[in-house]
């Protein structure tokens, strides 16, 4: 069954194969090009990217939870201080209420991370807008992370990779993958395939148009497969999810808060 895109730290804690971190088929991004991506940490080691909506608040994949989530901001190459990078801990980390895991198949694979201390807007740490409506087919959008860029083998970048991919639409997915495809997730890639996210790409972002699309959520493994293109939360789908969640008061402890919606 298509697993999820974690790298090798959550899915010891899953026992699956998700995305969480991996570009197939792209280039290194160019830096100071993304400086809404996040690294989300867990006991300092990298396993899931996200994407910075305000000062005190990241959205990633519901399969990237882990009790405790600290984050870096401002990174490209993981390996050299700048002085430019962020820190930051989740003081609360709130899974959507109605996230499942059925078969690696994720179904409503969204989650907020309240930040504490909130970030200082920079030159190379900066929010990115959220899509209002779902992407057009054939739309040209950009998937972004430190994932491994070799697939079955592993091999994991020191600086993120971009790669274009295409949306393509639900009921092409769903044929790909027996209907398991549903209106809350949006499909992207090429369908000759060798473009996609995968391993170590979980929880981080697809953007259209300059806007929050998608986040990486599951697909095939090996990743980048023909007709096997990468499945995402379709952000849209949850803007009232999000809005009411960053607008419930919270008491910033580490323990997941459930949304009062």
């Amino acid at each position: 069954s298509p697993p999820p895109r974690l790298l090798a730290t959550a899915a010891l804690h899953y026992g699956t194969s998700a995305r969480i971190n991996r570009i197939i088929g792209g280039a290194k991004c160019p830096e100071n090009t993304h400086p809404w991506l996040v690294l989300l940490y867990y006991f300092d080691e990298y396993y899931c990217s996200g994407t910075l909506l305000n000062e005190e608040w990241v959205v990633t994949a519901a399969h990237c939870y882990m009790s405790h989530i600290q984050v870096r901001l401002g990174e490209h190459d993981v390996d050299a201080y700048t002085g430019n990078e962020v820190f930051s801990t989740a003081v609360d980390i709130i899974e959507h209420p109605n996230f499942t895991s059925h078969s690696n198949v994720y179904e409503n694979d969204i989650m907020l991370l309240k930040l504490d201390p909130p970030v200082v807007f920079t030159s190379y740490v900066s929010p990115l807008s959220l899509a209002t409506c779902s992407a057009d087919v054939g739309t040209v959008c950009t998937v972004m992370g430190w994932g491994t860029t070799t697939t079955p083998e592993e091999t994991y970048p020191k600086v993120p990779h971009c790669v274009d991919v295409n949306i393509i639409s639900n009921e092409v997915c769903q044929a790909a993958y027996e209907n398991n495809i549903i209106d809350n997730m949006v499909c992207a890639g090429v369908m000759e395939g060798g473009k996609d996210s995968c391993q170590g790409d979980s929880g981080g972002p697809l953007v259209c148009n300059g806007q929050l699309q998608g986040i990486v959520s599951w697909g095939e493994h090996p990743c980048a497969q023909p007709g096997k293109p990468g499945v995402y939360t379709d952000i849209c789908k949850y803007l009232s999810w999000i809005k009411e969640t960053m607008e419930t008061p919270r008491r910033g402890s580490l323990v997941p808060l459930e949304p009062e919606c």
